[in-house]
């Protein structure tokens, strides 16, 4: 058994590396499922507490009385009754911590911080597998990330939203898709940063950021947001956004293990796609406060039978994707 883990050391770690994953998210699904509302619930207590309590504070009824408009614009910015107030605030918030860790990122890939030598390391060790059969797995799901594959996601999305009167989602579903790929094209230009030596599928881009990735949190993560802003179950709405950072991560595996990116490449992309994403969910539930959407809507089952279906074709045409072009270019 030594031996056998020695011989296939790289394929043994990789797969240790997706069993550890799928555990810490089995038991991340499993807390929230089981504590994630009483958790909310009391956290929306303790928030009244303290709203409460701020209120009565001398120092904030001063600066009511002497600055009344300051005092209201940030008083507005608590508010969890509308999007406006604490929803933007986070929302906000959150897009600007992803602009910090992607602007860290990026001075240590030109610096050549550690994370430089991580990315060699990384890539040297997944070259030992160009051999393995696993190889043809990871081409499959890279495949899922695809430009083909995108545009037919976004078409059948558009179709669905046009079916079900609530076009005003694709607004949104631009602002992710559009958004991240320019952004992620000219940060290619400005970076020029050279793919791995051992690539094993041609690519005419730059390296960083990872396109794929990018795409993988700003699509599919929009799709997941949807679903779960759709759904009224807690539990399905916690399993979608677990099954999409699961999905997300396998695409960006698969981008290192084909040699198509360094790691730095793939975080770089899931910040992006993490960043367009954000910007994207607030334009959407700027849209629906402003009741352009109706987040209440009644799916039929025939609407239902079409997602499905949706999601059949494009399982199908990533897989004659892959088959009829990806494979090929290992020949």
């Amino acid at each position: 058994m030594i031996t056998l883990i020695q011989k296939n050391q790289q394929l043994f770690i990789l797969g240790a590396l997706i069993l550890f994953v799928m555990i810490v998210l089995w038991a991340l699904q499993y807390g929230i499922i089981r504590y994630g509302q009483t958790v909310l619930t009391q956290t929306l207590r303790y928030w009244a507490v303290l709203k409460q309590y701020l209120s009565r504070s001398k120092r904030l009824i001063r600066l009511r009385n002497n600055y009344p408009k300051i005092y209201h614009a940030l008083s507005q910015r608590l508010h969890i009754q509308h999007f406006y107030g604490l929803p933007l605030t986070l929302l906000i918030l959150v897009m600007g911590y992803i602009l910090s860790l992607f602007f860290g990122l990026v001075e240590d890939v030109v610096t050549s911080d550690t994370i430089v030598a991580m990315d060699y390391f990384a890539s040297h060790q997944m070259s030992m597998l160009s051999e393995s059969p696993i190889v043809k797995f990871f081409i499959l799901i890279t495949s899922f990330a695809s430009t083909a594959t995108t545009c037919l996601i976004i078409f059948l999305t558009c179709v669905l939203c046009w079916v079900i009167r609530q076009r005003y989602i694709v607004i949104g579903l631009m602002v992710a898709t559009l958004g991240s790929t320019v952004f992620t094209f000219l940060s290619k230009l400005l970076f020029h940063r050279d793919r791995p030596a051992d690539i094993l599928l041609f690519e005419r881009t730059d390296s960083f950021p990872s396109g794929h990735a990018t795409v993988t949190v700003a699509l599919y993560g929009f799709l997941a947001y949807l679903v779960i802003r759709f759904s009224h179950s807690f539990t399905r709405q916690v399993r979608v956004l677990v099954i999409t950072v699961f999905f997300s991560i396998l695409v960006g595996l698969s981008r290192i293990v084909l040699n198509e990116h360094y790691l730095s490449d793939v975080l770089g992309g899931y910040l992006v796609g993490a960043l367009w994403l954000t910007v994207a969910m607030s334009v959407t539930e700027w849209l629906g406060a402003s009741h352009r959407i109706d987040w209440q809507t009644e799916w039929s089952v025939a609407n239902i039978r079409l997602v499905w279906l949706s999601i059949v074709c494009v399982i199908i045409g990533t897989v004659l994707y892959a088959a009829l072009y990806q494979f090929p270019l290992l020949l």
